[in-house]
């Protein structure tokens, strides 16, 4: 890490008397050289610019630093420069960087923090974020195979832009501001995240952009016969790689085509975001005044108004731009902003930037009042101790004086948030406004009696309808902006753009067309390949079949000369009717992890380790992976996904309480107590609603515990152990002895709402809470499994994580072609490239958690989360599957039920399922030609991680 502390005294700052808009705030994206300039709004603010040669630091002279054209450095991770300036006069003040983020940086946007004296000037200086631009990789679409439009793989775009300090979310009107007084001040500016190409530092006096009215009255004449056509869904370039190209099927929009699917627009969910921005450069002929006008359809949020923040050239030029409001609309518009736009002739960069500016005082207020309900809920259940008895009177406003002044507080601003909204959008009641108005009457019941709490926390913190998660749904539609797009024009006030509509005549026709055309099977769903193809059945959404193909035509068809057909496989139940009927595919992708042993049992699956190179290609996956697709020493199937089983944890609740995150199951159980106390309780899957408890929740109490499935010769289950019998036993204590919860609905809901701070989940919690609990960002985490401890101190943490598997069927007549494109399929190289081409055209909620423990390292999550998962992925361990399997999974299932639900006692419970088990694995074997009359004739191999690391470890001696 490097560190300089440099004396810089800047001439002096005078800002007396000054007024004047400030140039740009938010990421102004510049050209490569110095953006060209605005029309000027005004006299700004004096400004001061520490350039990047006072750091102390060497000067960087890659050819990105030297588009900068003044000096720069490069900054790594821990990287920091220190400058002192001298303020002649004390007031507000924005901060500005040149930046620029290196090409290599892919997704994670690079991160900093400022201090002004050794602190931070204001709390959203703890994360400074520096936009990552993306363009086309291509200049058009690419066509798939079958004449479609598919999205172009976006690539990064390295360019110099002003960075201001703004809020995390981008949600505030102007960037912040810090107040400084008169005198010299200390500036340290410390790169946390990433790398990043750092040029000058402005400091400049605070003025907000000129009214429209003011900007009008200093601008050139209008220009006259200009009409220029944009088709957004080619934007220049744009901040948020997840903003993608659409197709849309109405005839108000172009391109159009009657039986293909082209790309034609742009947005709509995928462009909701504050923050995230298209950015279009337009050459306009001559300088002077234009209009824009926007071919626009916001259709999804009715009675709801979202906003556009627009810059011209890097700046806002007046104050209306900072949010332009688009309305509910169930057809495609023209709208034409009523704003005369000065632009140069030339080269012209025009942003449209998702921004929720007009609700950030509600975004605010909310959050307040989340954090204030939680707060009381915490208090009340400390109080009560979670005694919910209706008819137990409590005096909660004799222990908690204020509780009516908060109650009130919270509903005061709920009415004025409300009536703020209703003016936003024309007084019409949007479903926001209804939730806002259900949250109020809850906090107005709740201040009236405040006595009667403890039996109506379902109306304050508790449940779907309480105040706390209907304002939490408030926060979330709040904060997305979606907005779909598909033409900008730019033109003369004297010239109007075409209207989107159609004559009458032909959306008859057109719609006659499609109707006849649609009786056609979309050849993505048509069984069969050519001869020289491959053919693939994938067990997954279109939009990843698209994306397979497109990069199995662009890399591995060029590199191997094995042409491929990826089909979607409409159900995996049609797997085994293809079998029998002679259809079957070369390869299935996408396959679940219990289907593999049931067609390997039946000759259906090819061995894969009959493959040379097969034990050398497995070191990149947990050898625990694997152990579900033995049999004997043959594998029929690889890990395509992965899951993994960790412990989520709400910082903020364990914090406040002083209640350490448990490592072990000793642990968990030494604070149910606590957590019990106040109302709340720990979570295991155990407790899912399902009636069928499977391997991937009990297995691991077997193992970990020091037991086993299966006993050594594969023949009888091994759950009468004793270990086994001490693992069942406290699966069952767990709710008859230290009161877990039975049955949860959604630990997800329950986690939200602090009922379940704290237990064990799996993928599918981790991306719900990343992408859809806004309301607890930042306040929880993620930890390792609970560790058993055995009597003799070893301490296990096994998990499954089974998701997907890949499988090549026997009846392929190209058994080495398959295998080929199968390796390729999971080579590190691709499966990043497909997972980060999931990101850049789906969003974030397309985490491709590869099986491939190289690919998943490059996966773009926090990497402390990273981290704990491949820690864990260490424990990872699949259940062995043998003949009679199906029997053991249900009747352990079916002993945990009898123990917690009848009071069974658990050695007879669990004696009634032993001799069951047996009875079907001996049924099993003796069908399947392991047995004769009882009688061992062919030997069964039960795999461990141990054979599958013998296997990796001999391929490595080759």
């Amino acid at each position: 890490m490097k560190s300089h502390a440099v004396r810089f005294l800047l001439p002096f700052l005078i800002i007396v008397g000054l007024a004047g808009p400030m140039t740009g705030p938010g990421p102004s994206p510049g050209p490569s050289s110095p953006p060209p300039a605005a029309l000027p709004a005004g006299p700004g603010g004096p400004t001061l610019e520490v350039r990047a040669d006072a750091f102390g630091l060497p000067l960087a002279n890659d050819p990105l630093a030297l588009q900068y054209g003044k000096p720069c450095v490069r900054l790594e991770k821990g990287d920091r420069v220190r400058f002192r300036v001298r303020v002649e006069a004390e007031g507000d003040y924005t901060v500005s960087f040149d930046a620029a983020a290196p090409e290599e940086v892919l997704f994670t946007p690079p991160e900093g923090q400022l201090f002004v004296d050794g602190a931070l000037p204001v709390e959203d200086a703890r994360r400074i974020r520096f936009p990552l631009y993306y363009r086309s990789a291509t200049d058009e679409f690419p066509l798939n195979r079958y004449g479609h439009q598919i999205p172009a793989p976006p690539v990064r775009l390295a360019r110099w832009t002003e960075v201001f300090l703004r809020d995390v979310n981008f949600s505030q009107k102007y960037p912040l501001t810090i107040h400084l007084t008169r005198g010299e001040h200390d500036f340290e500016f410390v790169l946390t995240r990433e790398t990043l190409l750092l040029g000058s530092v402005y400091l400049r006096a605070f003025s907000p952009e000129p009214p429209y009215s003011q900007y009008l009255a200093r601008t050139s004449p209008d220009t006259s016969g200009v009409l220029i056509e944009v088709e957004a869904e080619r934007p220049s370039f744009k901040n948020d790689p997840s903003i993608r190209p659409l197709y849309n099927r109405s005839l108000d929009v172009t391109p159009y085509d009657t039986y293909r699917l082209l790309l034609n627009t742009i947005g709509g969910d995928s462009w909701k975001q504050s923050g995230s921005a298209l950015y279009y450069e337009v050459e306009v002929p001559q300088d002077g005044m234009y209009l824009l006008t926007l071919r626009v359809l916001q259709d999804t949020r009715p009675n709801f108004t979202v906003f556009r923040r627009i810059t011209v050239n890097g700046v806002v030029p007046f104050d209306e731009f900072h949010a332009v409001p688009f309305r509910y609309s169930a057809d495609w518009q023209n709208v034409t902003l009523p704003y005369r736009v000065y632009l140069r002739a030339g080269r012209n960069v025009i942003g449209l930037e998702a921004t929720t500016s007009p609700y950030d005082a509600a975004i605010a207020n909310i959050r307040q009042s989340i954090r204030t309900i939680n707060d009381l809920a915490l208090e009340v259940k400390r109080l009560t101790g979670n005694q919910v008895d209706r008819y137990r009177e409590w005096e909660i406003a004799e222990y908690i004086p204020d509780i009516e002044e908060r109650l009130a507080t919270i509903a005061e601003k709920l009415a004025a948030d409300k009536a703020a909204l209703q003016a936003v959008n024309n007084g019409m009641n949007s479903q926001e406004i209804l939730n806002y108005q259900m949250a109020l009457e809850n906090i107005r019941l709740l201040q009236a009696d405040p006595n009667k709490i403890p039996v109506r926390m379902n109306r304050l913190s508790e449940g779907p309808q309480s105040a706390a998660q209907l304002l939490g749904s408030v926060l979330s539609a709040l904060q997305q902006q979606p907005l779909a797009l598909d033409k900008l024009y730019v033109h003369s006030p004297d010239v109007l753009p075409p209207q989107p509509r159609i004559p009458v005549g032909k959306a008859f026709s057109e719609n006659l067309k499609r109707f006849v055309h649609s009786f056609r099977q979309p050849p993505y769903l048509s069984i069969g390949a050519a001869r020289d193809e491959i053919e693939v059945w994938v067990n997954r959404p279109r939009q990843y079949v698209d994306l397979m193909q497109q990069l199995a035509d662009q890399t591995f068809t060029p590199r191997t000369g094995i042409r491929v057909k990826f089909s979607l496989m409409p159900t995996e139940s049609k797997l085994a009717l293809a079998i029998a009927a002679g259809l079957a595919p070369d390869v299935a992708l996408g396959v679940s992890t219990n289907i593999p042993f049931e067609l390997a049992l039946r000759g259906a699956l090819y061995d894969l380790r009959s493959f040379e190179d097969f034990d050398e290609f497995i070191r990149i996956y947990s050898p625990g992976a694997l152990l579900e697709y033995i049999i004997n020493d043959s594998v029929y199937a690889i890990p395509e996904t992965q899951d993994f089983w960790v412990t989520f944890y709400r910082r903020d609740i364990l914090e406040q309480l002083g209640i350490p995150v448990p490592q072990t199951w000793d642990e968990v159980i030494a604070i149910l107590p606590e957590l019990q106390r106040y109302g709340m309780n720990y979570y295991t899957p155990l407790s899912t609603g399902s009636g069928l408890k499977g391997y991937l929740v009990t297995a691991p109490y077997i193992w970990n515990f020091g037991g086993e499935l299966y006993t050594p010769d594969g023949l009888r289950t091994g759950l009468d152990s004793e270990e086994s019998i001490q693992a069942i036993r406290f699966m069952a204590e767990q709710f008859t002895v230290y009161g877990m919860p039975l049955t949860v609905v959604s630990f997800y809901d329950s986690f939200r709402n602090g009922d379940l701070p704290v237990g064990v989940s799996n993928a599918e919690t981790y991306i719900k809470l990343r992408i859809a609990a806004p309301e607890i960002e930042g306040l929880w985490d993620i930890a390792l499994y609970p560790a058993t401890v055995l009597p003799d101190g070893r301490q296990y943490r096994y998990a499954t994580g089974s998701a997907q598997a890949c499988i090549l069927l026997a009846d392929t007549d190209k058994p080495q072609e398959a295998w080929e494109f199968l390796k390729w399929w999971m080579s590190t190289e691709t499966q990043v490239d497909f997972s980060r081409q999931l990101l850049m055209n789906y969003g974030p909620e397309y985490l491709w958690y590869s099986a491939n423990l190289e690919a998943f390292r490059a996966l773009p999550i926090p990497e402390e989360h990273k981290e704990v998962i491949l820690k864990q992925w260490e424990w990872l361990r699949q259940p062995v599957r043998l003949p009679g399997t199906y029997m053991q999974e249900r009747e352990l299932s079916n002993a945990w039920n009898r123990i917690v639900f009848d009071g069974v006692n658990p050695r007879v419970a669990i004696d009634s399922a032993v001799l069951t088990i047996n009875r079907e694995m001996a049924r099993k074997m003796e069908e399947l030609g392991y047995t004769r009359n009882g009688v061992p004739i062919r030997e069964i191999k039960v795999p461990t991680i141990e054979t599958v690391r013998r296997w990796m470890e001999e391929a490595e001696r080759k």
